[in-house]
């Protein structure tokens, strides 16, 4: 199993807010060498494919990293 570096994780977390942030966005990052792209992923559109643009990076899928429009109705549900 691969563990994310932190400039994985942060790039992801970056990466879920701007999703969030941006419904109509499907990918997030720049297309130089070396250099993050993540796709938005999943059947419910909440997961991240990271690729990085080198040849020596395996894709990794982050589960569950953006929010849902059900993850937040639950939200406001717990809030009232």
């Amino acid at each position: 199993m691969k563990h994310a570096s932190l400039d994985e994780a942060e790039f992801v977390k970056t990466a879920a807010k701007a999703f969030n942030e941006h419904p109509e966005y499907d990918s997030f990052g720049d297309l130089e060498e070396g250099s993050y792209l993540a796709l938005r992923w999943g059947l419910d559109d909440d997961s991240v494919l990271l690729l990085k643009l080198a040849d020596d990076f395996s894709p990794t899928i982050y589960d569950q990293v953006i929010k849902t429009e059900s993850d937040r109705l639950r939200a406001q549900k717990n809030e009232s």
